[in-house]
């Protein structure tokens, strides 16, 4: 064993290990390119280290083709981890890389072969001092070889030339451990192949025992692995903003891949062309100025996006416009966020309405209420004792009237509250439409009485429904009662029922007072109350037409109102019928 080959297993046996330790960073984009690099320096190492024992041809040729599986493929392993490593991988396109393992499994098969005489012409041993080395006159191939490994090995040293230059701090540092790791072995190797190594010796295996060193700097000192540079066409396709980039002309030069995503038909512009497509309630982009600011609600995929946009200008070095640049910052998470604290503001400020609404019946229409009975309570007693009948009779009706109306817009102040604090339930069940009908002109015939009204229910087919019964009692009173507060004294008033279209219809017609087309519009906004006095000057609050109109609506129908002054109303509403009775 000589001191040569005892160096070369050595180096062999570094570039092994390192290979190895690589594999941690095996996610790394470059780190397993760089650790197959050190597996082929290793493997050219150790074949060498065995051919300088040998002594016969058979043997060293066997050495060779050993080596030879190392060597073949350093050189596309070089040009595809400096291509890596300065942050050019874009370029690495699958069949460029095909390609280089192309070259380097021939230069394997036609060194292993020599297949007609192309690499090897001649084979012979000639003897230098202790060691036996090979002699031979070269193949085509074996210059083809030469000429590819000379390339690549420039290229790759520009590339991490141009790198150093570009970086500062630790980055420069790594890039400079590259570029060293390159320039050394090329120059001892430009060394040999020209003819100037002693004894005709193959220094290059022992060029690696200093990239092995560097390597083992890099990867402990510098984190080397650990790095992988950011060019400016990684950070421009990794934001989430799209940008398109245009020249003073407006001609198109460059865009990322987040503007294709909202513009897809850039995909097929091709650089250099002008613009020109605009977007929907913008200026055309030849149009735009430095400064532009904009929102505008955009295709994106299967849905629609919110994006802000705005327009800067590109200055060169000598700060002199070169073009403009097209940002959309997408705003659809704050759009939607502002969205929903505008539908809150307008809950709160409805919820303070109808707190406000709320203590302003309390506070005039009850007490109002309150005083009136009380009033005609004190004068019924002053009647009574005084024996007349008549007058006492009168106030007991008034008080009748009063307290009936007082109940009904108590009932209706608590479901209402209910329904703003969504304490009441809704709750669906089978229900007899003509039956409640029924029930509620029976609770209400007083109050037509007192006013000489009639009301009729008008025949038609048994009709059931599934509703919530104490919502629909509640919009039968409030609309019969309304009928008869704004009915004429001797007037008529028809209830009818029916089906159409798969919901129930049920109508109240009255002979009143009618409204105008102005009162019509505010009678089922909830921003407005509409309330007036009835034909006997009874009070009212407009609250019962807000329930009846939720209530409705809860149940997946509509209402709507004919009227027109002094002709009397017609208010009619439909719930989704489900069967007629019998069906179910």
């Amino acid at each position: 064993m000589n001191i040569l080959s005892i160096i070369l297993l050595f180096i062999s046996l570094v570039n092994s290990l390192l290979a190895l330790y690589s594999l941690r960073y095996r996610k790394s984009p470059g780190a397993l390119v760089y650790s197959m690099l050190l597996v082929a320096i290793s493997i050219y190492s150790f074949g060498y280290a065995f051919e300088l024992l040998s002594h016969h041809v058979e043997t060293i040729r066997f050495w060779l083709n050993v080596e030879y599986i190392g060597i073949s493929f350093l050189p596309p392993l070089v040009i595809i981890l400096a291509i890596h490593y300065t942050g050019r991988a874009q370029i690495l396109k699958l069949w460029v890389v095909i390609l280089l393992m192309l070259f380097g499994v021939t230069t394997l098969f036609v060194e292993h072969t020599n297949f007609h005489g192309l690499f090897y012409k001649e084979f012979k041993l000639v003897r230098s001092g202790q060691f036996t080395l090979s002699a031979f006159t070269h193949g085509a191939w074996y210059w083809v070889h030469q000429a590819a490994v000379n390339v690549i090995l420039l290229i790759s040293s520009i590339l991490y030339l141009i790198q150093v230059n570009e970086s500062s701090g630790i980055n420069r540092k790594r890039a400079g451990i590259m570029l060293i790791s390159c320039i050394i072995p090329w120059g001892i190797y430009l060394f040999y192949i020209t003819g100037q190594s002693p004894h005709n010796f193959d220094l290059s295996p022992f060029s690696f025992s200093l990239v092995g060193f560097l390597a083992a700097l890099g990867v402990f000192r510098f984190g080397l692995l650990e790095y992988l540079p950011i060019t400016l066409e990684h950070v421009f396709n990794s934001m989430t903003d799209g940008v398109i980039i245009l020249d003073k002309y407006n001609h198109l030069i460059s865009f990322n891949q987040s503007a294709s995503r909202i513009y897809p038909k850039l995909s097929v512009r091709k650089k250099g062309e002008p613009l020109e497509f605009e977007i929907d309630g913008l200026p055309p982009f030849a149009d735009l100025t430095d400064g532009f600011e904009a929102d505008a609600e955009l295709p994106y995929g299967e849905v629609n996006a919110y994006f802000h946009i705005r327009v800067v200008s590109v200055y060169n070095d000598r700060n002199r416009p070169m073009g403009w640049a097209v940002i959309f910052t997408n705003i659809t998470q704050s759009r939607l966020r502002e969205n929903l604290l505008v539908q809150k503001e307008k809950q709160l400020m409805a919820l303070n309405a109808s707190k406000d609404k709320f203590l302003a019946i309390i506070g005039h229409d009850l007490r109002n209420s309150f005083h009136l009975i009380i009033n005609m309570s004190e004068m019924l007693i002053s009647n009574i004792e005084a024996g007349n009948k008549a007058g006492a009779i009168k106030k007991g009706k008034i008080i009748y009237n009063t307290s009936v109306n007082t109940y009904h817009l108590l009932q209706n102040l608590l479901e209402w509250a209910l329904l703003q604090q969504k304490g009441m339930h809704f709750n669906p069940v089978k229900t007899d439409v003509v039956r409640l009908i029924d029930e509620e002109i029976r609770n209400l015939r007083t109050l037509c009485e007192q006013k000489d009204l009639t009301i009729s229910h008008l025949p038609g087919m048994p009709l059931v429904v599934k509703a919530d019964t104490e919502m629909l009692k509640t919009i039968l009173r409030n609309l019969i009662s309304n009928a008869i507060k704004y009915s004429y004294s001797g007037r008529e008033i028809q209830i009818s029922h029916s089906i159409s279209d798969g919901f129930a219809v049920i109508s109240i017609q009255d002979e009143g007072t009618g409204m105008t087309p102005e009162e019509v519009e505010l009678v089922f906004r909830s921003d407005a109350v509409l309330s007036k006095k009835g034909t006997a000057s009874e009070g009212g609050t407009g609250l019962g037409l807000r329930l009846c109109c939720e209530f409705v609506q809860l149940h997946g129908g509509e209402i709507r109102v004919d009227s027109k002054p002094g002709g009397g109303s017609t208010f009619s509403f439909t719930i989704p019928s489900g069967d007629v009775l019998g069906d179910w």
